[in-house]
C-alpha cells in the first residue's frame, strides 16, 4: 500500500488505514490516527494528521473518501448510515461530520441521515455537518459553523446555523476551494500542466 507514517510510540508498527476496504495510491498518515470503519474505502493522494489531538474514523456505516482528501488534526468522521466525501475535500482541525445525532430527545430515537460533501469543498476549523447535510462542490464553510442543512454549490457558508455569507467565483481550471503550493488542479505545482490555448 505503501503508507508513509510519521507515527511514533506504541503504535508506529500499526497501519492506521488497515480496516479500509480499499486504499489508493500515495495515503500519508501522520501521528496516530484512530480508523475503525466496517465499511470504508479510500481514494488516491489521502493524508490523514492526528498530532494535538486525536483524530477519529469510524462506525458501522459506510464511509467513502474520494482522491485528494485531506483530514486534520483532531477531526471526527462518525458513520452509522453513510457520509460521502468527494474529491480534493479539506477538513480542517477539529471539524466533525456525523450521519447520527447518537441520541435522542424527548423520548424520540436518535436522527441518522446520510451526510455529503462535494468536491472541492473546504470545512473550516470546528465546524460541525449534522445528519442528512448535503454540502456542494467546492464550498468553504467557515471555523465554527454549524451546518444544519443543505449547501448549494460554489458559496461560503458561516455561523450557528450556518448561512450563505457569499457566492464563490473560481478561476479557470480550479478544482477546490482550499488553494495552496500542494494543490493538484491544472496549472498549479503538483497539478497537470494547462491545456494550450486556441490561437
Amino acid at each position: 500500500m505503501g503508507i508513509r507514517s510519521w507515527a511514533r510510540g506504541r503504535h508506529a508498527e500499526v497501519d492506521p488505514l488497515a480496516c479500509a476496504r480499499r486504499v489508493g495510491a500515495a495515503p500519508v498518515v501522520l501521528g496516530s490516527p484512530i480508523v475503525e470503519c466496517d465499511d470504508l474505502e479510500i481514494g488516491d493522494r489521502f493524508q490523514i494528521w492526528s498530532a494535538h489531538r486525536q483524530t477519529l474514523v469510524s462506525g458501522p456505516g459506510r464511509i467513502r473518501i474520494g482522491n485528494g482528501v485531506f483530514i486534520n488534526a483532531g477531526v471526527v468522521v462518525y458513520s452509522e448510515v453513510s457520509v460521502t466525501i468527494g474529491n480534493d475535500v479539506a477538513l480542517a482541525n477539529e471539524a466533525y461530520v456525523m450521519d447520527t445525532s447518537s441520541h435522542g430527545i424527548e423520548g424520540r430515537p436518535p436522527k441518522a441521515a446520510a451526510v455529503s460533501i462535494g468536491d472541492g469543498t473546504w470545512v473550516g476549523a470546528r465546524a460541525i455537518v449534522l445528519p442528512g447535510v448535503t454540502i456542494g462542490r467546492r464550498v468553504v464553510v467557515g471555523a465554527g459553523a454549524v451546518v444544519t442543512r443543505d449547501v448549494p454549490d460554489e458559496v461560503m457558508v458561516a455561523g450557528n446555523p450556518a448561512r450563505v455569507v457569499r457566492p464563490l467565483t473560481y478561476p479557470p481550471n480550479c478544482l477546490r476551494a482550499w488553494h495552496d503550493q500542494y494543490c493538484y488542479c491544472p496549472g498549479s505545482f503538483f497539478g497537470p500542466p494547462l491545456e494550450p490555448e486556441a490561437s
